[in-house]
């Protein structure tokens, strides 16, 4: 028995399927450590805090954030706010009544029906949307439908056959008063006097 053990263990390491087992273990959605998954047909109810990348199967009644450069990916459903601080945001799925915020890029082919978008990079959608989005640059695919408000900073770019409803500005960056150093006035001292007495 402890024999036949270790031989599954051993063929386990080697990334073999021992015999018997009709079906080898199931990677990672990324095909690498360090990936989350909640499969299709799960629910989760409550936050989640992620330091890995995140993909989304099933379906999440809360928020998901990040404070690492993890990578969501949502292919079910979710009801909540996401936010990663130095990753990107993929929506294939739907996405109900929150706010994307993410420190690289968003990609929308599914649905956001939420409040905004905001992304330090690109916004790229090629889905249905309704919110605001605010990024550095905004693309709209052909196949995008939607309404709200648009804000970019650099470049804008919507694709003919888009079905959109937006209002459109381009996000300033704030003056800032720069103030000049006060000037130091130098008077000039005369040399001291100097005097002797001899006695």
């Amino acid at each position: 028995m402890f024999s036949k053990k270790n031989a599954y263990e051993e063929k386990f390491k080697n990334n073999e399927q021992p015999e018997g087992i009709s079906e080898a273990l199931p990677k990672t959605a990324a095909g690498s450590p360090g990936v989350n998954t909640i499969l299709k047909g799960s629910k989760l109810i409550g936050d989640i805090n992620v330091t890995y990348d995140l993909e989304v199967s099933g379906d999440v009644d809360g928020n998901i954030t990040s404070m690492q450069n993890s990578n969501i990916v949502i292919k079910g459903v979710c009801k909540g706010n996401i936010a990663t601080k130095e990753g990107s945001v993929e929506i294939e799925g739907e996405l109900q009544g929150g706010n994307i915020s993410a420190g690289k890029n968003v990609t929308i082919s599914g649905k956001f029906n939420g409040g905004e978008v905001k992304a330090a990079g690109k916004i790229f959608i090629d889905g249905e949307f309704n919110g605001r989005l605010e990024g550095n640059d905004i693309e709209i695919g052909a196949n995008s439908s939607g309404k709200g408000e648009i804000f970019y900073k650099e470049y804008i770019s919507i694709s003919k056959g888009a079905r959109v409803d937006v209002q459109i500005s381009q996000a300033k960056q704030g003056l800032q008063e720069v103030k000049a150093p006060p000037k130091t006035m130098v008077a000039e001292a005369e040399p001291a006097k100097l005097s002797f007495k001899n006695e």
